[in-house]
């Protein structure tokens, strides 16, 4: 049976359930409660720093499917008990169309196709997928050609809310040039890595998520 969504954000239900099916779209431990005026993202308990990085993944795709329906997303995070204590509320901030950018991540996002076959030179995707997570407030370290280390400029729970957005932000942005981002698999000591990485990234710059590139 197919449960009924409420309107939200200007939004009918069945635009609503859209956003939401592809807020989803390789997350989990996040859950969605909608609201007339806001859409609420719950981090599953317990909070851990992982369910924080996912809920900033599913965060990233809300904003980019309500700014693929000209919806202007106004997000709070941790925004307390005005919200049933979420990790993050989304609310309606005004309508604009869709920037050409936008439309490329959303076609990354819905499809998960590459269009090209061949590595971009180095210059070129340091330069895409930095700009990526400095939308987001963070900061992405080379370490060498095939590792990157995305930064926050603080710590906290919303620093890694933020984290997983940025993150978000720069594996959808790869996939628009056919290349692919991922999460390294292999567990990450970051106080461990936070040390080795004092002398280039000094005290300003908190390491979050170490990610791989490889080609698609």
């Amino acid at each position: 049976m197919t449960i009924a969504v409420p309107d939200a954000l200007g939004l009918a239900g069945e635009d609503v359930r859209g956003v939401l099916a592809l807020a989803r779209s390789a997350v989990g431990g996040v859950r969605f409660e909608v609201r007339p005026e806001q859409i609420e993202l719950h981090t599953a308990s317990p909070h851990s720093r992982e369910t924080r990085l996912a809920c900033g993944v599913a965060l990233l795709n809300v904003r980019l499917a309500l700014q693929g329906h000209g919806i202007r997303p106004l997000v709070t995070l941790l925004p307390g008990p005005s919200a049933n204590d979420a990790a993050a509320a989304v609310r309606l901030g005004g309508y604009q169309e869709p920037s050409p950018d936008v439309l490329a991540l959303l076609h990354a996002l819905r499809s998960n196709r590459r269009t090209w076959t061949t590595f971009p030179d180095l210059a070129s995707w340091r330069g895409l997928l930095s700009r990526a997570a400095e939308v987001e407030r963070a900061w992405l370290h080379v370490r060498d050609d095939a590792e990157l280390v995305l930064c926050t400029f603080n710590q906290g729970a919303a620093a890694e809310i933020r984290a997983g957005q940025a993150m978000q932000r720069v594996v959808l942005t790869a996939g628009t040039v056919g290349m692919t981002v991922s999460p390294a698999l292999d567990p990450v000591s970051l106080s461990a890595l936070r040390a080795d990485l004092r002398p280039c990234l000094g005290n300003t710059l908190v390491p979050q998520v170490v990610l791989r590139l490889g080609t698609g």
